[in-house]
């Protein structure tokens, strides 16, 4: 009977990782956008902070916290073989709250400066939006030779790490009329 000569057996070649990408920094309460390229017909592995998983190609994590800051990492696996990982950092902002708007003087006759302070985080930017459609940015903010069409809702957000509050902080303000001089 002939006999079989040495048989010699080799392991594919395992797949390069894939290239991972996410839309970071992300600030809290958005979604959290992964993407991973590799080969064509290759499954997807992903893990990541608190226990993260998903086999999804390109998943989405929605409302994001900061607690989900980290390194996510996916292997793509062909024909039974999974490669090594590539990560990608994510970075999530807390998203500020609303900053504390004020007015003086208010009430405030006609003629006068107004000052509006805003009041929130360290190192935070101020956008300002008048009722009578002006903007500014800043705090202090001074508005000059006020009119009674100045009056009405002052409101302003805070942008801390490129995350602007999702509500503003308002203060009413009223102009009073400044009286003409009698006769």
């Amino acid at each position: 009977s002939p006999v079989a000569g040495p048989v010699v057996l080799t392991d594919p070649t395992n797949p390069a990782a894939p290239t991972a990408g996410s839309n970071s920094p992300v600030c809290s309460g958005n979604s959290i956008n992964l993407t991973a390229n590799g080969q064509s017909g290759a499954t997807f592995s992903w893990t990541g902070p608190n226990s993260y998983n998903s086999t999804s190609q390109n998943p989405t994590i929605l409302s994001a916290t900061t607690v989900m800051s980290g390194s996510y990492c996916v292997t793509q696996t062909v024909a039974g073989c999974t490669s090594s990982p590539a990560c990608v950092t994510v970075t999530v902002n807390q998203t500020p709250a609303a900053p504390t708007a004020g007015a003086s003087p208010n009430p405030i006759c006609s003629g006068n400066t107004l000052t509006l302070t805003a009041t929130g985080q360290v190192g935070a930017t101020y956008n300002w939006t008048f009722p009578d459609g002006g903007t500014a940015t800043g705090s202090p903010v001074t508005r000059t030779n006020v009119t009674t069409g100045m009056s009405g809702i002052y409101s302003v957000t805070q942008t801390v790490n490129g995350c602007t509050s999702t509500t503003p902080g308002t203060v009413n303000v009223t102009v009073n009329q400044t009286p003409s001089a009698p006769t």
